[in-house]
């Protein structure tokens, strides 16, 4: 197993392990909590989106990151869209 499919085993570990949330977290939270150099972090997210393991999602300046199949609940500006 290469580097990036350990980090991409390691960041699906974090979103679906016990305690996690279904609402994902930032692409920055993952980058802080593994320790994670940027660049291969979006190289383990890209493997993990060709997989259809998780969704990316614009939020604010970063993108969130969820488990396929988690939703979360929208905003109110979203709800009149």
């Amino acid at each position: 197993m290469n580097e990036h499919a350990a980090l991409a085993a390691r960041v699906l570990e974090v979103l679906t392990g016990p305690g996690a949330s279904r609402a994902g977290l930032t692409a920055w939270e993952l980058k802080m909590r593994l320790k994670a150099p940027h660049t291969a972090l979006h190289i383990a997210l890209g493997m993990l989106v060709e997989r259809g393991a998780v969704t990316l999602t614009p939020a604010e300046l970063t993108l969130l990151v969820q488990p396929a199949g988690a939703t979360v609940p929208k905003t109110p500006s979203q709800l009149t869209a």
